[in-house]
């Protein structure tokens, strides 16, 4: 989903509404990049979306919420209660524990290059290993790849 038509709405709307121009949001973006997110030429990054919600006085949760309403052909009151239900759900599959696990003091953690491993296909593999199985008898259950299998068969337990 693209939002860039959506995003130039919404801002000319908000600067509009707070009689606001660009001379007034200039710390926040240059005047092309304004211009061009206005018109809907440029997708802006969530990090300059933040910037001009701040330079607006606007929440963004609720400048984002604007656009996806727009989007969706919904109200914005809608798209909340949608995200709120998302949200729910997230945190009761325990969302928040493994949000807080990728961030120590304020710092994203690192984790190694290429593709995360499958939890589930990982356990299973090494459980079937536990009992006894070969590689190739795990590969055939699990409908697994020859080196996928490999990969877990050699990793240490979590």
């Amino acid at each position: 989903m693209t939002l860039k038509n959506e995003i130039g709405a919404a801002l000319r709307a908000i600067r509009q509404q707070r009689d606001l121009g660009y001379e007034d949001l200039n710390e926040s973006v240059f005047r092309t990049s304004l211009s061009l997110i206005e018109r809907g030429k440029s997708n802006p990054s969530i990090d300059k979306l933040s910037s001009l919600a701040q330079a607006l006085d606007f929440d963004l949760v609720a400048f984002v919420a604007i656009c996806v309403s727009l989007n969706r052909g919904q109200d914005p009151d809608e798209s909340l209660v949608a995200a709120q239900s998302e949200l729910d759900r997230f945190k009761a599959a325990g969302g928040m524990s493994l949000l807080q696990k990728q961030i120590q003091n304020g710092e994203l953690l690192s984790r190694s290059k290429g593709k995360p491993a499958n939890q589930g296909n990982k356990a299973a593999v090494l459980e079937l290993k536990a009992e006894g199985k070969t590689q190739s008898e795990i590969r055939r259950a699990l409908n697994l790849s020859k080196s996928t299998v490999s990969q877990y068969w050699h990793s240490e337990p979590e």
